[in-house]
């Protein structure tokens, strides 16, 4: 089969997607400076910017007419709706644009969940901070404030007041929001008592894999504590995120894909957050796979190739978490190793992101880490204690540059 990956340049892949047996002759289209590396049997072509959809066409163009190309994988939200156009524009089987712009573009999302009934917090549109009072006008302060197309938490903000807004815009802060080339949506700020996410496993717009997990804190402002533990099979509210998930899927239309969605608790109830065509990011793929034996990843690539990846959503016994030890931007003097963390109770798998010598930046997302560190349990309550013991053991010594 011959394959096309539309790679934004600020992801990677894991090996087994890059390599996948699936796949008989890969090009690559992405940006210069990507972080991927490809052996020297793959066509990797350049353009300037991957959501430029006339310069993602040509190069698309180019390349058939040279050879056939089978099936377009695009496994990240920048791009997406680009790549579903020229899936149509050629010809090509996959997600068109119309169901990639609703999982990718924040605002077209929140208005098709909005009109299918889903719960979901107030928003409105702006296309640049200055629009963002008359919005929050509308709303009410605080709000929320980020980018329609982008993941990870970046660029998102709380503004509690205009005169905090005012205060942020004229800011070295602002700068990156600034700077995108997308409007940012608006949502009424809300006090989050608990976040959850539901991944699944869409097949002929059947949801046939859903899982639930509750983030062991609340994502923004997150802290050092970061990471997630999978619900047991009879809660309750993984019950209900389950249907809210499939009842977004059907909103979104989609048929084949792979999809991660947020929810928020709040005093009055759960809040449909929002919801990705792509597998989860982090630590959350491995998870699964150690929690339901699903790899969300290579289901992605089975599905974007037109293939069945036969999963299996039978109930699971325990519970599965997993936690991102914390850093933060300078020069790694010393950490913690993997063999300790491994000996750790409950511990079933460390993942090392860090070593000794390595240089973190100052801009990272929210999935950034030192290391993963993935523990099973019998209980909820238990899986917690355990994440605990992870984080009392482990310590980094990181200089500022």
């Amino acid at each position: 089969m011959n394959v096309l990956f539309v790679h934004v340049k600020g992801n990677v892949l894991p090996d087994h997607i890059r390599d996948a047996p699936e796949i008989g002759h890969l090009t690559v289209i992405t940006e210069p400076g990507h972080l991927q590396r490809y052996g020297p049997d793959v066509d990797v072509r350049l353009v300037d910017d991957v959501e430029n959809v006339e310069l993602l066409r040509l190069a698309v163009l180019d390349l058939l007419r040279e050879r056939h190309i089978d099936r377009i994988f695009a496994p990240f939200e920048r791009g997406q709706t680009q790549t579903g156009y020229v899936r149509t524009y050629f010809g090509i089987p996959g997600i068109g644009p119309e169901v990639a712009h609703g999982f990718s573009h924040k605002y077209a999302m929140k208005q098709r969940l909005q009109r299918a009934g889903l719960p979901v917090t107030d928003f409105r549109l702006a296309y640049g901070l200055d629009q963002v009072p008359g919005a929050a006008a509308d709303l009410g302060w605080p709000v929320v404030v980020k980018p329609v197309v982008g993941g990870g938490s970046m660029d998102i903000s709380v503004v509690r007041s205009a005169e905090q807004l005012a205060e942020f815009a004229a800011s070295p802060d602002a700068a990156s929001i600034r700077a995108l080339r997308c409007p940012l949506i608006v949502e009424k700020f809300v006090d989050v008592v608990a976040e959850y996410h539901c991944d699944g496993v869409v097949r002929g717009g059947e949801v046939v894999f859903a899982a639930a997990s509750r983030y062991l804190t609340p994502v923004l402002d997150h802290g050092a504590l970061f990471g997630s533990v999978t619900l047991p099979a009879d809660d309750p509210v993984g019950v209900r995120i389950e249907e809210l998930h499939a009842r977004a899927v059907a909103a979104l239309g989609l048929v084949d894909g792979v999809t991660h969605m947020e929810f928020l608790a709040t005093s009055d109830g759960l809040l449909a957050g929002e919801i990705a065509c792509r597998a989860a990011g982090g630590g959350i793929p491995h998870a699964l796979s150690l929690h339901a034996g699903v790899d969300v990843w290579r289901a992605s690539l089975q599905l974007a190739l037109g293939l069945d990846p036969k999963v299996d959503d039978a109930p699971v016994a325990g519970v599965t978490a997993h936690c991102y030890l914390p850093l933060r931007p300078g020069r790694v003097v010393a950490l913690t190793g993997a063999d300790e963390l491994r000996a750790l109770p409950s511990v079933v798998d460390v993942t090392p992101l860090l070593r000794v010598g390595d240089v973190v930046p100052e801009r990272i997302n929210s999935a950034a880490a030192s290391a993963l560190v993935f523990l099973q349990a019998p209980t909820t309550e238990q899986a917690e204690a355990a994440v605990a013991r992870v984080y009392e053991a482990f310590h980094i010594d990181i200089e500022a540059r």
